[in-house]
Protein backbone atom coordinates (compact mmCIF):
# COMPACT_ATOMS: atom_id res chain seq x y z
CA UNK A 1 0.00 0.00 0.00
CA UNK A 2 1.08 3.56 -0.89
CA UNK A 3 1.56 6.27 1.71
CA UNK A 4 -1.39 7.59 -0.33
CA UNK A 5 -3.63 4.51 0.57
CA UNK A 6 -2.80 4.78 3.97
CA UNK A 7 -3.91 8.94 3.50
CA UNK A 8 -6.97 7.63 2.31
CA UNK A 9 -7.67 4.71 4.68
CA UNK A 10 -7.32 7.01 7.63
CA UNK A 11 -9.42 9.38 6.12
CA UNK A 12 -12.11 6.70 6.09
CA UNK A 13 -11.65 5.51 9.42
CA UNK A 14 -11.85 8.85 10.75
CA UNK A 15 -14.84 9.53 9.08
CA UNK A 16 -16.74 6.26 10.13
CA UNK A 17 -15.85 7.03 14.10
CA UNK A 18 -17.25 10.80 13.75
CA UNK A 19 -20.25 9.29 11.99
CA UNK A 20 -20.53 6.20 15.07
CA UNK A 21 -20.00 9.12 17.29
CA UNK A 22 -22.50 11.47 15.85
CA UNK A 23 -25.50 8.67 15.81
CA UNK A 24 -24.30 7.72 19.64
CA UNK A 25 -25.00 11.51 20.61
CA UNK A 26 -28.45 11.67 18.65
CA UNK A 27 -29.72 8.59 20.17
CA UNK A 28 -28.86 9.29 23.46
CA UNK A 29 -30.05 13.05 22.84
CA UNK A 30 -33.53 11.25 21.89
CA UNK A 31 -33.72 9.14 25.11
CA UNK A 32 -32.95 11.84 27.74
CA UNK A 33 -35.86 14.09 25.76
CA UNK A 34 -37.99 11.37 25.98
CA UNK A 35 -37.32 10.68 29.72
CA UNK A 36 -38.00 14.44 30.13
CA UNK A 37 -41.18 14.41 28.65
CA UNK A 38 -42.17 11.45 30.47
CA UNK A 39 -41.56 13.54 33.59
CA UNK A 40 -43.41 16.64 32.66
CA UNK A 41 -46.45 14.46 32.49
CA UNK A 42 -46.09 13.15 35.61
Amino acid sequence: MTSTGYLYAAYAVTWIIHGVYLITVVRRYARVRSQIEELKRK
